[in-house]
């Protein structure tokens, strides 16, 4: 990309290296005993003018490059214009945090407003934070006049106080499509390259839809990442990177808290945070976990992680329906081992087992009030629990002990409120009936054996009925 700068930013040899009365006393010297030279050596004379210009030519010519040189390797990943207020040459961080803003929807006016709440806090010498913002131009009510009205897609380094308007922007994309995995993939592997840290979190801002996806695009036809496609795009990173693995993903979206996406990004982070119901818009409580991570940087992700659950059920004291949980992804392949055995003992019972998996599902607590139909996500303890008990037989009893066991295990964070207060943090999907069962199910989730489950389970219902 070639480089330019803003007016403020011009290097001009006699403001910012004043080195022209310095080089032009030295070359007059140099000058100066050459002559002599020469005149001692008169027969040479011809040969040694046309070789010492030559010499003193290069020697300029790398004198002024060497400046040149030492100037633009410290801009050579800037964007098309940038001050060295927001240069990248940052150094070694303890932490990089990459907020992936996929606002380019009716978000946009709560992205702008966390923005200016990260911005309380914003990067400090060991902790950088950057955020790529997707926005839209509408008609619509809800499409903020905000920050300059700017549309496309941009990348901030968020600094203390910043306001995110269009002169403060590392780099100006183009219009990008933040449900394309690509896009986000560039995003990761461009943070980590341009910003290097000790560890790094990736955190997901937008809608979200658990086992259907998140990071719709209104400007791209409401396109949003499916579970395939962000795995497609955490592995693409994954190699981009050199195989550097995330310390934290988190999601800053509704109902992302599924086993679904915990398995999907598992191979490529430690610790994951994510609700499982929904989110009000106000979302995290960005300044105060910041300012926690900027205040003792040294703490690992588990560490941090709690410290986001802790403070975002704080910020919504009183409200009943929220939660927050962060889980170790190392422990998630073990719970879906243990509900795999759990799955197949059920299916391997008898038409009695067929009725208390309904009750089960009856009873068991679901997420998304207001609409539980659209997602049918029921709480994944809460369900083994009920269906362990009620005259259920030993097999499955011991695999729904060991199910809720690896799920306590692999929990490491938990917040809610009083709806959810006995919650386990993870849901699963669960649609009742045959006839509310989404078939895109078996091609979106890698939960290939509780899909086959469903399928069994719903078939047998519609036999029964």
């Amino acid at each position: 990309m070639p480089l330019s700068f803003r007016p403020t930013d011009v290097h001009t040899w006699g403001t910012h290296y004043p080195i022209k009365r310095a080089d032009d006393a030295r070359l007059s010297a140099i000058g100066s005993r050459l002559s002599a030279f020469f005149t001692a050596h008169a027969r040479l004379r011809p040969r040694l003018f046309i070789i010492a210009y030559v010499a003193l030519a290069l020697c300029a010519l790398l004198f002024v490059l060497n400046i040149g040189i030492s100037s633009i390797t410290t801009r050579q990943s800037l964007p098309t214009w940038a001050t060295t207020a927001h240069s990248p040459d940052r150094g070694v961080a303890d932490w990089t945090v990459l907020v992936y803003m996929a606002s380019d929807n009716d978000l946009e006016p709560s992205a702008l407003a966390d923005l200016r709440e990260i911005a309380q806090v914003g990067s400090s010498a060991r902790v950088t934070v950057v955020a790529q913002v997707d926005r839209m131009t509408s008609s619509q009510e809800w499409d903020s006049p905000n920050s300059g009205n700017w549309s496309g897609t941009k990348r901030f380094l968020i600094e203390p106080g910043m306001e995110p308007d269009a002169t403060m922007a590392l780099m100006c994309l183009d219009e990008l499509n933040t449900g394309d995995p690509d896009t986000l993939s560039d995003f990761i592997a461009w943070g980590m390259d341009t910003y290097p840290a000790t560890h790094y979190a990736l955190i997901l801002w937008s809608h979200g839809g658990s086992w259907m996806g998140l990071a719709s695009d209104e400007t791209s036809g409401g396109d949003s990442l499916s579970l395939p496609e962000l795995g497609a795009a955490l592995a693409s990173a994954h190699i981009r990177s050199g195989g550097v693995t995330l310390d934290l993903i988190g999601f800053d979206a509704c109902l992302m808290g599924q086993l679904d996406v915990f398995q999907t990004i598992a191979p490529y982070a430690q610790v994951v945070v994510a609700s499982a119901e929904i989110e009000p818009t106000q979302g995290w409580a960005w300044d105060v976990w910041l300012r926690a991570l900027t205040t003792t940087p040294g703490q690992d992700a588990a560490s941090i992680a709690g410290i986001i659950v802790d403070s975002y059920v704080h910020s919504y004291q009183g409200s009943d329906d929220v939660t927050l949980a962060a889980f170790d992804l190392a422990q998630v392949g073990q719970i879906s081992a243990d509900l795999d055995r759990l799955t197949s003992a059920l299916l391997a019972g008898t038409s009695a087992d067929g009725s208390r998996i309904s009750l089960a599902r009856t009873a068991a607590a679901t997420y998304a009030p207001s609409t539980p139909d659209a997602y049918n996500a029921v709480d994944l303890g809460d369900l083994i629990q009920l269906l362990g008990s009620n005259g259920a037989s030993h097999e499955v009893v011991v695999a729904a002990e060991e199910t809720g066991r690896a799920i306590q295990h692999a929990r490491l964070a938990y917040g809610a409120g009083q709806s959810h207060n006995n919650g386990s943090g993870i849901s699963i999907y669960f649609p009742p009936t045959a006839a509310q069962y989404l078939h895109s199910y078996e091609h979106e989730s890698p939960l290939t054996h509780w899909a086959d489950f469903l399928k069994a389970y719903h078939t047998s219902n519609d036999r029964l009925a």
